[in-house]
């Protein structure tokens, strides 16, 4: 996969709803092709909201989200994948009893290419060799950084163009953080987007390109990262300030 321009994922003017309770309020972000971009947010913000959103979980009342070019609001998440989006769910849900290589494949259950599944297989043990040195063992078993990895491998068995990952530190012990934050990088290095919403806004901004900050359903701050590592009112968005919405 290579690296182009372009705006690969955009989420338009989205508004969400869970039953009568409002989650998403004019809802707007693009992640460009190549990049990582991060949503950053508190509890609550409405981060994991706008990861079903973008998955086909769940079905925005307005608004639009497109991937690639193409309208894709509402689809199946079983066709979201098939279209490139890859997802990496908060708290793995890996298949507990299931062994580690079972549930790498199971990333790959929509292709039919066994060569190509098997050198993928291949090369991604090579990319996370604590994975390849489980493939037996059943997924429950493993510890919480192990189980991260191998959450991403097994998303990154379907080959997407956008990797989702919803907080994928949370849990982890600061070795496997600093593990999992450097597999990201290579990944997104090999040609695949990242997304990734996240609660520790030092850790996602230390490897993104760009971030948003969501506070109460709303983007409040959205920018280069390197410029809002620094900036005083990410606090404020956290704490639930009287942070202004900025473009």
């Amino acid at each position: 996969m290579t690296r182009g321009d372009g705006v690969l994922l955009s989420l338009a003017a989205i508004d969400t709803f869970y039953g009568p309770v409002q989650v998403h309020f004019d809802l707007s972000l693009e992640v460009p092709r190549g990049k990582i971009v991060c949503l950053l947010g508190g509890n609550a913000s409405g981060k994991s909201t706008t990861m079903k959103v973008i998955l086909g979980l769940l079905r925005p009342r307005a608004g639009q989200v497109r991937f690639d070019g193409v309208d894709i609001t509402g689809l199946p998440t079983p066709l979201v994948i098939r279209r490139g989006i890859g997802s990496v769910p908060e708290a793995r849900r890996l298949f507990a009893t299931m062994t580690v290589r079972e549930n790498l494949l199971m990333g790959a259950y929509c292709r039919s290419d066994s060569a190509e599944i098997a050198r993928d297989l291949d090369r991604l043990l090579g990319l996370f060799p604590r994975v390849a040195q489980r493939l037996g063992q059943r997924a429950g078993t493993l510890s919480g950084g192990e189980q991260q990895m191998v959450a991403m491998a097994r998303a990154l068995m379907g080959r997407p163009q956008l990797l989702c990952m919803d907080e994928p530190t949370m849990g982890l012990s600061p070795l496997y953080v600093d593990r999992v934050l450097e597999l990201i990088q290579t990944v997104n290095k090999d040609g695949v987007t990242i997304f990734m919403v996240e609660q520790n806004a030092s850790l996602a901004l230390a490897i993104a390109d760009h971030g948003y900050v969501l506070q109460t359903g709303r983007i409040v701050l959205s920018g280069p990262a390197t410029e809002l590592v620094s900036d005083p009112r990410i606090r404020d968005a956290y704490l639930g300030g009287e942070t202004k919405r900025v473009p």
